[in-house]
């Protein structure tokens, strides 16, 4: 679930930090299925952190926008 900042961009703080949750639930999730050998797609770990990382910008940047 790759998500892509220009459409991140366009979603309101709420949509975001809800979606930031479920990626975390997800992950979470994911790291489990990791080390009990359960997880047959591990590059979907990398894809996850990206997609929190990519989020957490798009929310820092909002943020400063408000105090500026």
């Amino acid at each position: 679930m790759i998500l892509k900042a220009t459409d991140l961009r366009e979603k309101s703080e709420t949509e975001l930090k809800e979606e930031l949750e479920t990626l975390r639930k997800a992950l979470f999730e994911s790291r489990m299925k990791f080390h009990s050998r359960r997880l047959e797609n591990t590059s979907s770990l990398r894809e996850l952190k990206k997609s929190i990382a990519r989020i957490q910008t798009v929310l820092a940047q909002k943020k400063e926008a408000q105090v500026a």
